[in-house]
């Protein structure tokens, strides 16, 4: 993978994502960015220096204090720690963290997760849909309690071919950490289209993931978000996996705003993304 790129208002609560978002960067192999949208205050007419010249030394600054607060949350400072740090100045956060992710060519980006805490109303909620939507790599929201190390990952599929290609660039990452991947289904009994559907895809999968094996599951349920939470609690995962999607399905109704809520409140681990643009 390439570098985890980790978006954040350096706020005290932020720090265990921070903690996670790095840990998580150790144990992949990569770097790790952390990356602040600094709000500019208006120039006044009468400063004698270029405005350019002023923007310069203010994101300096910052980029100063955003690594003196990873120091202070990250055990042992900075020494020896693969880190780099990102700060500009941009009105809108969420065009930031996708044209940054994008040039600076991320494997990942993690966010956390919006709470009373949050300043200016942050991550993630209707930002979090929208970098969904747009970004050019997984997206990983972040409770700000942090998450445990990924031992059990749940795949939430619909049986699409997009479902394999995202699998099969989530194989990698699980196998780096030492995970195992489950696979769960959901789905109506009418709405279902029979096991000829799930065994198509099992071997389609085997096909295209070679070497690893994955578990399956099917349930009945027209309550997607209460049965993916009880999901969870049994295997006891510690991510779960979506892929946004355009055609309908379950999934696709996860991603309305409302939906995106009831999940940040029943699911307490993180929570990573795909989308048609990063498979």
């Amino acid at each position: 993978m390439n570098a985890i790129f980790y978006a954040t208002d350096r706020t005290e609560n932020s720090a265990p994502v921070l903690r996670y978002a790095y840990e998580l960067s150790e144990k992949l192999g990569t770097q790790l960015i952390v990356f602040n949208t600094h709000e500019m205050e208006p120039i006044r007419v009468m400063v004698s220096r270029p405005p350019e010249q002023i923007e310069y030394h203010v994101l300096k600054e910052q980029k100063e204090i955003l690594a003196n607060y990873c120091a202070k949350h990250l055990k042992g400072g900075l020494e020896g720690k693969n880190i780099k740090f990102e700060v500009v100045s941009n009105d809108s956060i969420t065009e930031g963290i996708v044209e940054n992710s994008k040039n600076l060519t991320a494997g990942l980006v993690i966010i956390g997760r919006k709470d009373k805490h949050t300043e200016r109303g942050l991550f993630v909620g209707d930002i979090g849909k929208s970098l969904v939507e747009k970004l050019s790599c997984p997206l990983m929201i972040v409770p700000n309690s942090g998450g445990k190390p990924i031992k059990k990952i749940l795949y939430a599929t619909d049986f699409m071919e997009a479902d394999i290609e995202a699998i099969k660039k989530l194989a990698p990452m699980a196998k780096a950490m030492d995970a195992k991947v489950y696979i769960v289904h959901i789905s109506t009994e009418e709405e279902y289209a029979g096991k000829d559907q799930m065994e198509w895809f099992k071997e389609m999968l085997e096909q295209h993931v070679k070497g690893e094996k994955f578990d399956f599951k099917l349930i009945f349920s027209d309550t997607i978000e209460n049965e993916l939470k009880n999901q969870v609690e049994q295997l006891g995962a510690d991510l779960l996996v979506l892929l946004q999607r355009e055609e309908k399905g379950f999934l696709n109704k996860l991603f309305h705003t409302s939906m995106v809520k009831k999940l940040e409140g029943h699911i307490t681990i993180p929570l990573m993304s795909f989308n048609k643009f990063n498979l």
